[in-house]
């Protein structure tokens, strides 16, 4: 059995990894997402690679992906929206951000740097999907200039 606190604060070992992998593989659902919370808690990094890798059901990665639009800064929410768009899919993952745009408007603006690059080999109809929420953002709010890099403020 691995220990997720201890796990999150050794040096990456690939060899441990994949052992760490199949131990998670093989844990129910619940206990495999709590694993993974707890080593995202303890290095935001090592637990989105971790989230990415664990084949977690798309309800435990629309909490991951929640938490890191209020907890990262602005170059770490690359790493949470990396950690689950795959499991979700490029669709709900725009969707879950757009939600955002008037309860959590500094997670959305965070967001909005990166998710170019991820919908730049999508669909046209996703891309004008992005580019219509930097619009929106923008409407509602001209000019921001957020005073902190974390959190939820207008």
């Amino acid at each position: 059995m691995f220990d997720p606190v201890k796990y999150a604060q050794e040096p990456t070992d690939s060899k441990q990894d994949n052992e760490l992998l199949k131990w998670i593989h093989q844990l129910d659902d619940v206990h495999k997402f709590t694993f993974v919370w707890r080593v995202l808690n303890a290095n935001a990094w090592k637990g989105c690679r971790l989230a990415k890798r664990s084949q977690l059901k798309p309800i435990f990665l629309e909490v991951i992906l929640e938490k890191g639009l209020i907890y990262s800064d602005a170059s770490s929410i690359r790493w949470w929206i990396e950690a689950v768009i795959h499991g979700l899919g490029h669709r709900r993952v725009l969707n879950i951000i757009k939600a955002h745009i008037d309860i959590a408007p500094l997670g959305v603006h965070k967001a909005l740097y990166w998710l170019p690059m991820f919908y730049n080999n999508q669909s046209e109809e996703l891309q004008n999907e992005v580019r219509s929420l930097e619009v929106e953002f923008e409407e509602k709010y001209p000019n921001y200039q957020p005073s902190r890099s974390i959190g939820t403020h207008a």
